[in-house]
């Protein structure tokens, strides 16, 4: 119950991750330790990574702020809002999560059976893989019908700017990272990704005086939709450096119905969350910063605990996705979204500010122009992950 609280105040509240909280549990461990044992604390950071997949798809879809995981969502979702079926955006997201939880499971089981046979050729592959996945996303951007061929490698060319200039500004943001690293809440991603896709969103929504009635009708999510982010959830949880930032570009490249988008991001977070585990469980590398708290916990590896306690906070999560849906429509429908957007923006300056100090505020006033031109120039906004797929080629070829 405690990993739930934690999973649902970090999957509301802008700046802060599970990841967060898991660092935080590993700094004051000399005094949990006199309340829980190990094995009680890594239930807590499991589960906490498990809820926040599901709860952080709210502020992205209701207020425009997202996390690593959510960030392509904001503007499809934002646009369903406005068509009175912001509701709709994240029952579709939280149904997709629980099926993506249950699809990732006989997944889980693979891994742990069989992946410690294959995990060197896959750690060699991985920067071709990243290479594969930039291109695949330039080349997916698409004109409409009317606009003929031409226009669509207009497009592409567009997109490919865009990814350049948003990986170099990664790059830069990842090099000196440590510039930003004031206290232990402290994350490069706070900026980087607020500022690509939170900040242009809000600015766009100043026009937008109050947002319609929404219809509270729960949808169910496309099935392939799913599995293919489910699947892709898997495949990027195999290699090294890779968040599941790129498990929502590979999820929804291509995929211009903003439903079946949310559903096959939605899938690809949560997936990639829980299988982050397997890869602890398997071959003892760390994939994401709950799995690296819960090695050093240095508890037994139990699997039954694990997937039992994953399989209870799923059905709980999306039960508590739609209660606290229906409690931030009714706050919000009072209010005019321009002002609330105005707000929004101004405390995420702040946020900024706070946690990560005046390079972070710099990387994120760098970040807004790039994030805007997708708008302007009509491009998919996944264009902008190349703030964190180059800098893993990069890396991995340069360095």
């Amino acid at each position: 119950m405690l990993g739930i609280v934690l999973g649902i105040i970090s999957g509301l509240t802008p700046g802060i991750h599970n990841n967060t909280f898991a660092a935080m549990i590993l700094a004051y461990l000399p005094l949990l330790s006199h309340y829980f044992t190990p094995q009680e604390l890594g239930v807590i950071v499991f589960t906490n990574a498990i809820v926040h997949s599901f709860i952080d798809i709210i502020p992205s879809v209701l207020i425009g702020v997202p996390e690593e995981d959510t960030a392509i969502a904001v503007l499809p979702a934002h646009d369903m809002v406005l068509d009175g079926k912001g509701f709709e955006a994240i029952s579709i997201s939280a149904i997709s999560s629980l099926m993506a939880f249950l699809l990732s499971t006989p997944i889980f089981l693979l891994f742990v059976s069989f992946l410690s046979k294959l995990y060197n050729q896959i750690y060699a592959f991985a920067p071709h893989f990243l290479i594969l996945v930039s291109i695949f996303v330039v080349m997916s951007e698409k004109a409409e019908i009317f606009e003929g061929s031409f226009a669509a490698w207009r497009k592409r060319m567009y997109a490919l700017l865009v990814f350049l200039t948003s990986g170099f500004l990664g790059f830069v943001a990842f090099e000196y990272q440590n510039l930003a690293e004031v206290n232990i809440a402290s994350s490069i991603f706070i900026p980087l990704l607020t500022g690509l896709f939170a900040a242009p969103t809000l600015i766009v929504s100043f026009k937008t005086n109050k947002i319609p009635k929404q219809i509270i009708n729960i949808k169910m999510p496309s099935f392939p939709s799913v599995l293919s982010g489910s699947l892709s959830g898997a495949l990027v949880s195999l290699f090294p450096g890779v968040s599941s930032g790129i498990a929502t570009v590979m999820a929804s490249a291509g995929l211009k119905d903003r439903e079946k988008f949310i559903a096959a991001l939605s899938s690809a977070n949560t997936s990639n969350a829980f299988l982050c585990f397997a890869i602890l469980f398997a071959v003892g590398r760390v994939r994401s910063g709950a799995a690296s708290v819960f090695l050093k916990l240095g508890i037994d590896k139990d699997l039954s605990l694990v997937l039992f306690s994953g399989i209870f906070v799923s059905l709980l999560s999306t039960l508590l996705v739609f209660i606290l849906t229906l409690l931030f429509l009714k706050f919000i429908e009072r209010i005019r979204f321009d002002y609330l957007s105005f707000a929004v923006l101004t405390f995420l300056f702040l946020v900024v500010y706070v946690l990560t100090g005046t390079f972070g505020l710099a990387v994120f006033i760098a970040a807004i122009p790039i994030g805007l031109s997708t708008i302007f120039l009509k491009i998919r906004r996944i264009s902008c992950m190349g703030c964190l797929v180059l800098p893993l080629i990069l890396n991995n070829y340069l360095i």
